[in-house]
């Protein structure tokens, strides 16, 4: 690994922050009860996720670029590869496999959502099988794969742009990113589909990676960063966390143009923050961020255990939303614990050898 580049312990508590979002909105909460206000901000969960990863991924392309005078996508790409396909294509293999289970367990089948095409999983098009059919695959964790298809599409795209310009066009190329997603996101709205594809969340990456090119080439800016008082840090922290509960429960004219524009600015204003010499938030190197590390994992297991709860019967006793919230959360951390460190990690392992 490049010893020169710096890791953030505290992206680790956020990034188990953010599948928290995804979890609980996956948790059948009745409307009736008070937390069912807080279930609704799965996909502001994602989004979070999104606009991290627009500054991990940038600041790595950007760094080498800056430090090296070029970037080597072939290792990059062999490095997304190594984090990415092992468990994607093993969780692909049970998403099949889980009709055939299903019968062995005598668990009856969903008839909510499309049949899923295997073609279109395996080449990481499940978000355009689902803008397609206005509809979400009838098997887990299909139905939360799409965001990793997004995901994969901007390594490829975005590699590429920041490879092929120089350091100073960056800043266009982000604007320009804004700019571009929040016309697709128009004509898909108006078109009546699913805003689920690179066009229509590229500019939640963009914002990302604002900081990212900001801590690398603008060391004049992380300067003035670095003097702001704390409480104004504070303050877009605490309203970056009312953002992401209270416009899931609001509802104007303009929210699907607005909500991006504020999500994307107080994430990555938010992030900016953290990367001070100083870090206000003052959340890295604990248990959450131990639990980060196994975020991937947590992302794709949950939904199937979840579903596995909601199908076990036990004789004079039903489960309540409670119970299963904890059992899920519980299990779910357990076997990502277990995949990571049996199975992901020996890939991890590969990818010292593509680094320059």
């Amino acid at each position: 690994m490049d010893t020169n580049r710096r890791y953030f312990h505290t992206f680790d508590t956020l990034r188990f922050f953010s599948f928290l979002l995804v979890f609980i909105h996956h948790i059948p909460i009745p409307n009736t009860s008070y937390f069912s206000f807080f279930s609704k901000s799965g996909g502001e969960g994602v989004v979070f996720f999104f606009v991290l990863s627009g500054f991990l991924i940038t600041y790595v392309l950007v760094h080498e670029k800056k430090h090296k005078g070029a970037i080597s996508l072939k290792n990059f790409f062999a490095r997304r590869v190594l984090r990415i396909w092992p468990l994607f294509y093993a969780a692909l293999l049970f998403a099949f496999s889980t009709s055939y289970l299903l019968d062995v367990l005598h668990i009856e089948h969903s008839s909510e959502g499309y049949e899923p095409n295997w073609l279109m999983s395996i080449f990481f098009l499940e978000n355009y099988k689902m803008i397609i059919t206005n509809s979400f695959p009838n098997v887990a964790p299909l139905r939360v794969m799409w965001s990793l298809c997004v995901e994969e599409h901007f390594y490829i795209v975005w590699g590429v742009l920041v490879s092929l310009v120089s350091l100073k066009r960056i800043p266009f190329i982000i604007f320009a990113s804004i700019v571009f997603a929040n016309i697709a996101r128009g004509l898909y709205i108006q078109a009546g589909l699913i805003t689920a594809d690179l066009f229509t969340d590229l500019d939640y990456f963009a914002f990302g990676a604002i900081p990212a090119y900001i801590l690398v080439v603008r060391g004049d800016i992380m300067k003035e960063v670095e003097e702001i008082p704390l409480t104004p840090k504070y303050t877009i922290a605490f309203a970056s966390v009312v953002l992401v509960f209270a416009i899931p429960n609001l509802s104007f004219t303009w929210l699907n143009f607005a909500a991006p524009l504020l999500y994307g600015t107080f994430f990555s204003a938010t992030i900016l923050f953290t990367l001070t010499q100083n870090n206000y938030l003052k959340i890295e190197k604990t248990w959450l961020s131990k639990l980060g590390v196994y975020t991937y994992g947590l992302y794709l297991f949950h939904t199937v255990i979840i579903n596995l709860f909601l199908h076990i019967k036990i004789p004079n006793y039903k489960f309540s939303w409670v119970d299963i919230l904890f059992l899920s959360l519980v299990s779910t951390i357990l076997v990502s614990i277990i995949s990571y460190h049996v199975f992901e990690k020996q890939f991890l392992k590969l990818k010292k050898y593509f680094y320059n």
